[in-house]
């Protein structure tokens, strides 16, 4: 029989010496507890007191022999499956726990994990998981968009109202939109004649375009006032062709606003805009 203990912990062998300890195969405060515990000792054990015959893989014995029977027949007789001692079902130890008696650890009100009950639990925990999780992938997601998303003060800035009246004929006026000048110039019958004459050149210039689509309307001459080689402001009514000329590398532009001469690759930059009325135009 085992002995009588008070404390489970009591049960709990030490584990240097025991080669029959599986560490690692199931939970370890089940397998470190030795239900029946081989004998090593060198005697014959006797069947009659209910001693087990498993002694033979330590010391060599013959009491398993029969000279009735084969000797596999009654080797067979003393496998596990087949040959328990006297009692072992009612005695042998299962305990659940090393904790002391008259310590909570609450393992008795947990429910089997096969339980039916513990499903409405299980259901709650992943829907509590995946709101929470989504909350914050929304969260996450909503804060980086606000992040790059442009200021009211920026994206005020770059719609610009700009009032036509004032700009006399001939005039150059200058706007500041998003940071950069734009040149609004009110052309004369003379600018327009020679910017028209220089269509039929068009295709060869180094930006092909002509007047009519830079412009439109005739009157009306709407760049953005940076140079298109190194990012200079070029003069107005400058230049071999009476246009703009950037001074920084020689830069000629016509009334069109197109590249005639110099390094710049391109003509100068049309912004957007549209005329909301006869005397107002909206750029951006």
């Amino acid at each position: 029989r085992n002995p009588v203990v008070s404390d489970p912990k009591d049960l709990v062998r030490s584990h240097a010496g025991d080669p029959h300890n599986k560490y690692g195969v199931a939970e370890w405060r089940h397998i470190h507890y030795d239900i029946v515990r081989e004998p090593t000792f060198p005697r014959k054990p006797d069947l009659s007191k209910g001693e087990l015959a498993s002694g033979a893989q330590v010391t060599r014995t013959d009491v398993w022999h029969d000279p009735k029977e084969p000797a596999i027949t009654s080797v067979a007789k003393f496998s596990p499956e087949n040959f328990r001692p006297v009692g072992w079902a009612e005695n042998a130890p299962q305990p659940i726990t090393t904790v002391p008696e008259g310590t909570l650890d609450f393992r008795t009100n947990r429910l089997p994990i096969g339980h039916a009950d513990r499903r409405p639990w299980i259901y709650f925990l992943a829907a509590s998981t995946g709101f929470i999780m989504s909350s914050i992938v929304r969260i996450v997601a909503c804060k980086l968009v606000h992040t790059m998303w442009p200021a009211k003060d920026v994206w005020a800035a770059g719609v610009v109202e700009v009032d036509l009246r004032p700009v006399k004929e001939g005039q150059n006026f200058v706007v500041k939109w998003r940071s950069k000048p734009v040149f609004i110039r009110k052309r004369t019958p003379d600018m327009i004649e020679a910017s028209r004459k220089d269509d039929p050149i068009a295709p060869s210039m180094r930006d092909p375009a002509t007047d009519a689509e830079r412009c439109k309307k005739p009157e009306w001459l709407i760049v953005i006032g940076v140079c298109t080689h190194l990012g200079c402001i070029p003069q107005p009514d400058a230049g071999n062709y009476g246009g703009y000329f950037c001074p920084c590398h020689g830069s000629h532009y016509d009334h069109s606003g197109r590249l005639r001469l110099g390094p710049a690759p391109k003509n100068l930059e049309l912004p957007p805009y549209v005329f909301i009325d006869e005397f107002t135009v909206k750029l951006g």
